[in-house]
């Protein structure tokens, strides 16, 4: 008896040391319900301390483009301490008792830490304990050279988790964080501001997963929701906004804001609601009479007009290639004449510090400055200014791809993006984006450290002056050799920096702007057909990350975060250019 059961011993526990992997589709996930809580307080209360934490909670979500190579575990360093417990609790390569460590990304807020993990033996039901200790890595901040004065970080995790080795999915997990900051004096300009503590309780639980591929009615199901409420919350903005009084004068629609507007009625448009609707109806008679002057205004206010006059079934005779371009938008008279007045205010609005003949590039107005942001808009405007027949001078395209070309920041070895495209994934093929391989190039703010949001920019303003360029059939094969090469070299970066959860970039990027970068990932990707990148379903997991941060009015926060969410699960932009 003995020996049996020493047999049946030893046999539990190999299995439970046996490999686990999450068993996820290859474009899927799993969505929990979670429940995070997150307190602090400060010692002496009052004093000032600073904030740690990088923007929204995360959702409960594992997708399988996050995981490693072999599938145990998310490759996703912790950089926020909020996704610590969650990061002990997913992680399938540690389901036997032992020791292990965990990264964590300080993002320049704390001291360098050593976070050492002890997991507990599992049992048979697949429930097991972890315990983690954070404390200061001494070496690591002697190396990195680290200031004495950066606060100091240390704590205890416990927590417990359920995991079904037959499925390859943690079922549950639970678990508290206890931490403190200690903060030391230091100088803010002409003060010195005090030591402080500051104390965390960060409580977190994990349960009920459901899985998700990019293929499955649920998921599909709920994309058609997010649309339908987040329509409803811009119908109802832009309802209340036009129910209010308005002044008398010469323009007494002047307290609603052109760029708001605007953007409220493109994403409304292109999530198709329809024509005869009286809201859309009277916001675009309102935005017709309105005085614009701004480059986002402007822009937006154009891209506006043209989505009335898209044709029907443009998408889908582009994306199967039976047009090799977009199709001429006709406008009636009145609307041509108000978009060729839009379209000469936002050619004006130009930086005038550098020869506009070789070097075009804008900003909020005229000035002696730019930013590439003003400039992508700049450039979407005059390209669908362009679309509906208004005659855009090759030597704008030629001297805005001058600048996007010149801007560029180099990262990173030569490489072949690995970029699956809309035909390739049609036909179930793999092809590379050409012979040779190229550098990666990221874009920022202006000439400085790349940005997710920006590099798609970057990508989405060098294609739309290679289309502009291409269909007035202009452009040196030279330039436009070097704006494909480009292009790819922006999705080269993409490639390696992915992330939904986050604007990829500086650690002081990744908690800002996260929709604009979302809507501007997927015009770049729509723009050159580009349904994967890395062989990742980059619109699959954006989607994901909306449908888990909605919230329940259907908004993502503000108006322009809504009109970013809503037109990122439209895949509103149209190819721009169907060929390599």
């Amino acid at each position: 008896m003995r020996l049996a059961l020493a047999v049946l011993g030893f046999l539990t526990s190999s299995a439970l040391a046996q490999a686990v992997k999450w068993q996820l589709p290859e474009r899927g996930g799993a969505v929990y319900k979670r429940t995070l809580k997150a307190e602090a307080k400060v010692e002496p209360a009052g004093a000032e301390s600073p904030d740690i934490w990088r923007g929204p909670d995360q959702p409960g979500t594992v997708l399988a483009g996050e995981l490693d190579a072999g599938r145990q575990r998310r490759a996703l360093a912790v950089w926020d301490l909020r996704e610590l417990i969650a990061q002990l609790g997913l992680d399938l390569g540690s389901l036997r008792a032992g020791k292990s460590r965990l990264d964590i990304t300080t993002a320049n807020l704390f001291q360098p830490v050593r976070v050492d993990v002890v997991y507990g033996a599992p049992a048979e039901n697949g429930q097991q304990t972890f315990e983690a200790t954070i404390d200061l890595d001494a070496k690591a901040a002697r190396v990195e050279g680290i200031p004495a004065d950066r606060p100091q970080l240390k704590g205890r995790v416990v927590g417990s988790r359920t995991v079904d080795r037959t499925l390859g999915l943690v079922t549950r997990i639970e678990g508290t964080a206890d931490l403190t900051l200690d903060v030391p004096e230091r100088q803010d300009g002409n003060r010195k501001v005090p030591a402080c503590r500051k104390i965390f309780r960060i409580t977190d639980a994990w349960s009920e997963p459901l899985l998700l591929s990019a293929e499955s009615p649920e998921f599909k199901t709920r994309v058609v929701n997010a649309i339908r409420t987040s329509m409803k919350f811009l119908h109802d903005r832009v309802k209340e906004r036009l129910e209010q009084p308005f002044d008398a004068g010469p323009d007494p629609y002047h307290d609603i804001q052109p760029g708001e507007l605007a953007l409220m009625l493109l994403a409304l448009r292109h999530a198709g609601l329809d024509l005869s609707d009286p809201v859309l109806k009277r916001g675009y008679e309102i935005l017709r009479k309105r005085t614009i002057e701004g480059t986002y205004s402007l822009s937006v206010a154009i891209l506006a007009l043209e989505a009335l006059y898209t044709p029907a079934g443009e998408w889908a005779e582009l994306h199967s290639g039976r047009i090799k371009t977009p199709m001429a938008r006709v406008l009636p008279p009145e609307d041509l004449a108000i978009m060729r007045d839009w379209a000469k205010s936002l050619l004006d609005n130009i930086d005038t510090s550098v020869d506009a003949a070789y070097l075009r590039r804008w900003f909020y107005g005229p000035a002696k400055d730019y930013d590439n942001s003003n400039t992508q808009y700049a450039l979407l405007g005059l390209y669908g200014a362009q679309l509906c027949g208004i005659e855009i001078s090759p030597q704008i395209w030629t001297a805005g791809a001058n600048h996007w070309l010149q801007c560029s920041i180099a990262s990173g070895q030569p490489d072949f993006p690995d970029l699956l495209f809309q035909k390739d994934v049609e036909k179930g093929t793999r092809t590379r984006t050409g012979s040779n391989k190229v550098q990666a190039r990221g874009w920022g703010y202006r000439a400085d450290t790349p940005t997710g949001s920006m590099t798609a920019a970057g990508i989405s303003g060098l294609t739309l002056c290679n289309a502009g360029l291409r269909q007035q059939k202009k452009g040196t094969p030279k330039l436009l050799g070097e704006m494909d090469d480009a292009v790819r070299g922006g999705f080269l970066w993409l490639d390696r920096e992915f992330s939904v959860r986050r604007n990829p970039g500086p650690p002081d990027s990744w908690a800002h702007w996260q929709h604009y970068y979302l809507y501007g990932l997927e015009r770049a990707c729509e723009l050159n057909q580009v349904a994967r990148l890395g062989g990742r379903d980059w619109y699959f997991e954006g989607a994901m990350q909306l449908l888990a941060t909605q919230n329940q009015d259907g908004s993502w926060g503000g108006w322009h975060e809504t009109a970013f969410g809503l037109l990122f699960l439209k895949k509103s932009a149209l190819p721009a250019m169907t060929g390599r």
